[in-house]
């Protein structure tokens, strides 16, 4: 079933949607906005501003590359106001004493996660609390991206306002990230591309206005956020993109690098390490990989989570991927941080990696197709295709490529499916593929999902953590065939 969405040609001048987006959104926006409606365009640069020249980032006329570390703050009272203060489980010291550490380990970026409120705070208390807090890091030396709560409801939308107005001339503020995640975090889970565009735009439009020298972005997860909030649809100055587990990183990066449409940054990624299962210099080799790796598919920042490892958490990412060590101990990926702008970088086109169109090394069911454009019959190329089993227990993904072509590998038969392409429509449809003489119960690891799976059993060398076993990924053991699947340009549905 076509969703009937937007579309848009991926040659569609921004400027022009842009426009095209104010004027729908002139009911939409609060009175507040509406009182100077601006260009939602990618700020001027300004003297001590973080802005955005010819696709990088530009501080003071140079080129300016965010090593960024994540860190989460707690909301607490403090005789008669607020106060943020370092997350509850981070071992020993102040704001200012963590921000120092981060400094000294090679950081010149944090993304404080202070979306830790309710609407029950005191607004006022927050904001005086916030601008301290911002001044603390810029005192370390440290540039400030502020992940905040999306403002959905009014109380978040006027908090935003507020925020922007006050944070807008601390300079040390270089971006807002408004949402965290979409994919896993969008409390409207029947959101089309359409709605998505409108909502990003009334926050950019927004962020233009009260902050017209800082930049706006929202935070996705893995490439099926196209789905809904389609990277190369979005008006955002630049992507934020989050990716976990080696066999799924530098395939994500190489989407995001190659069909996202726009600036991007890795805003969050990691490889958790206890020093017993996994060695504390995996998590080092990891870094510089995912980071060479990120910048050879042209990201222009990179981010590591996080600050300290949480025992809390809910599994062994959360538990482990801190810099520090539940005891407050450094690990020793916090000296490689340093190293990483003297890395080589690669001088040729990155190659697409051997794990792209089956990432998890599936190996029972492929189906093979391919994606079209619904008008021209033209191959689209880096669609993202998406099957789940019956239940919908497991889901796997792959991607068209240059021919259109794809083949979506899985452990288990899948009958729910779900298509899209940057700028093309989303489609969901169910489809029962036959497969003669199969034995379903005989068949190994159907229920296996991405967390179970050690990418150790994959690894092609000793000295790398991002280099597999081409041979691994090849092959199924049974086949079907879907035919062709059209999808709709944005600007041509409606």
């Amino acid at each position: 079933m076509d969703t009937g969405v937007y579309t848009m040609d991926k040659n569609f001048p921004m400027a022009i949607l842009y426009l095209w987006l104010i004027a729908i959104l002139v009911g939409c926006v609060s009175d507040e906005v509406k009182e100077k409606p601006q260009q939602v365009l990618p700020p001027a640069p300004k003297d001590g501003y973080v802005g955005l020249v010819d696709g990088h980032f530009d501080l003071n006329g140079e080129p300016w590359f965010p090593l960024m570390l994540n860190y989460k703050v707690d909301l607490r009272q403090q005789g008669d106001s607020m106060a943020f203060i370092p997350a509850t489980y981070y071992n020993g010291g102040t704001l200012s004493e963590h921000f120092s550490i981060i400094a000294s380990w090679g950081f010149n970026s944090i993304r404080i996660c202070m979306d830790v409120m309710d609407e029950t705070s005191d607004t006022a208390s927050v904001y005086q609390a916030a601008l301290r807090m911002v001044r603390e890091a810029g005192n370390a030396g440290l540039r400030v991206m502020l992940l905040i709560k999306p403002p959905f409801s009014d109380y978040w939308h006027e908090f935003a306002i507020g925020l922007l107005k006050r944070m807008s001339a601390q300079p040390v503020v270089w971006a807002y990230d408004f949402m965290n995640e979409p994919l896993y975090f969008d409390p409207l889970p029947d959101r089309d591309k359409f709605d998505a565009v409108t909502l990003a735009a009334t926050w950019h439009q927004m962020a233009r206005q009260f902050a017209p020298h800082q930049l706006f972005t929202i935070a996705l997860a893995e490439p099926i956020e196209v789905f809904v909030w389609d990277p190369s649809l979005l008006p955002v100055d630049f992507v934020e993109m989050h990716t976990y587990h080696p066999l799924r990183v530098a395939s994500e990066m190489y989407w995001y690098g190659h069909y996202c449409g726009k600036p991007w940054m890795v805003g969050e990624t990691s490889l958790p390490a206890d020093n017993d299962s996994v060695s504390y210099d995996w998590q080092s080799a990891f870094m510089r990989e995912s980071y060479q790796c990120a910048v050879s598919n042209g990201a222009i920042g990179y981010g590591w989570w996080e600050f300290q490892d949480c025992l809390s958490g809910t599994n062994f990412e959360a538990w482990y991927s801190g810099l520090r060590n539940s005891a407050g101990r450094e690990k020793p990926a916090t000296s490689v941080v340093k190293t990483l702008r003297s890395l080589p970088r690669e001088t040729e086109a990155v190659a697409r990696p051997v794990n792209y169109g089956n990432m998890l090394g599936y190996s029972n069911f492929s189906i093979s197709g391919m994606v079209v454009d619904a008008k021209s019959l033209q191959p689209v190329e880096g669609a993202v295709i998406r099957g789940w089993n019956e239940d919908w227990s497991v889901g796997q993904n792959t991607y068209s490529d240059s021919l259109g072509r794809f083949a979506l590998i899985s452990n288990d038969c899948c009958t729910h499916f779900q298509v899209s392409a940057p700028g093309y429509t989303t489609i969901k449809f169910n489809r029962c593929l036959s497969y003669p003489s199969v034995k379903m119960d005989s068949l190994p690891d159907r229920l296996l999902e991405y967390q179970d799976i050690d990418y150790r059993d994959f690894l092609s060398t000793d000295t790398s953590l991002l280099h597999f076993d081409s041979v691994r990924f090849r092959s199924a053991r049974f086949t079907s065939d879907m035919g062709c699947i059209k999808l709709k340009r944005i600007m041509e549905v409606r």
